[in-house]
């Protein structure tokens, strides 16, 4: 996974600075807002519910006058927890999780109408990136652990079953957005962005299929991922209740979106040869 970061980053790189014949504006950006996560802990179809920080700073150079290519680097966040979410049926399950998300894209941005004709642009994005999380929580014991590190699905039990269940915490995503900006003069503009990663894991939040058994973990020696698997019993219900129904939905994989203010300046007219 290293070495595809290695790749993607190294190719990214090469776009940017391809050499042609034209001149191309470059520009710089930062963009602040929330992020938040769509998983099994988020029920419903909230809108930045249970959402964190998010920050995005990056590169663009117009290709043409309305396509351009951007490179992004961003810090964000997404959480979860069962016990924000009213159905009896989740709320029981008592699981919860947070994590930190280091994230680059490389995105190729479409302006819908010409900059030159309207003072108000709005865009679409689309394009790879690749992101680093790691999922934790706060057990029983008021410790905050790495869920990945305990297997809470049963990844470390060495049972073929549960083989597929590992997960790596450096992954690929796509990202699709899109927003609108505000032209404050030729080098600057401000507007919003709104950009939804799909995601090729069910793991962002530690939570995808259902629960081994408890004598599984005891066997193996794994008491605390028994603990963190199984917590309905940290509120007062048995675990066995719990465990007739599904503690994720392998079905329907993770998301994360961001909500963000964009600003853009051109960066003293710089251009790099394209």
């Amino acid at each position: 996974m290293k070495k595809n970061l290695f790749l993607f980053c190294f190719a990214a790189f090469i776009i940017i600075s391809k050499n042609s014949s034209a001149q191309v504006p470059l520009r710089g950006y930062l963009s602040i807002g929330a992020s938040a996560y769509l998983g099994d802990l988020v029920q419903g179809a909230p809108v930045l519910k249970q959402s964190s920080p998010a920050v995005t700073a990056g590169l663009s150079a117009d290709m043409t006058q309305r396509f351009r290519v951007r490179a992004n680097f961003s810090l964000l966040g997404a959480k979860g927890d069962d016990k924000l979410n009213k159905s009896v049926t989740y709320s029981a399950r008592n699981l919860n999780f947070k994590t930190n998300i280091q994230e680059f894209a490389l995105l190729g941005e479409y302006d819908m109408v010409n900059e030159k004709n309207h003072a108000i642009i709005p865009y679409v994005f689309f394009g790879p990136g690749v992101y680093h999380f790691n999922p934790t929580t706060i057990d029983r014991h008021g410790v905050e652990v790495n869920l990945h590190d305990y297997g809470t699905e049963g990844q470390y039990l060495g049972i073929p079953a549960y083989a597929d269940r590992q997960y790596h915490l450096t992954q690929f995503n796509l990202q699709l957005g899109g927003g609108a900006r505000y032209k404050l003069s030729e080098a600057v503009t401000l507007g919003v962005e709104l950009s939804f990663r799909k995601l090729f894991t069910d793991y962002l939040d530690d939570v995808s299929t259902g629960y081994p058994s408890q004598s599984e973990f005891l066997a193996a020696g794994q008491v605390e991922a028994s603990e963190l698997s199984f917590r309905s019993d940290e509120i007062g219900h048995e675990n066995t209740d719990v465990k007739n129904y599904p503690r994720g939905n392998p079905n329907r994989k993770d998301m994360y979106y961001t909500f963000q203010l964009h600003g853009t300046i051109r960066i003293n007219n710089s251009y790099f040869n394209q």
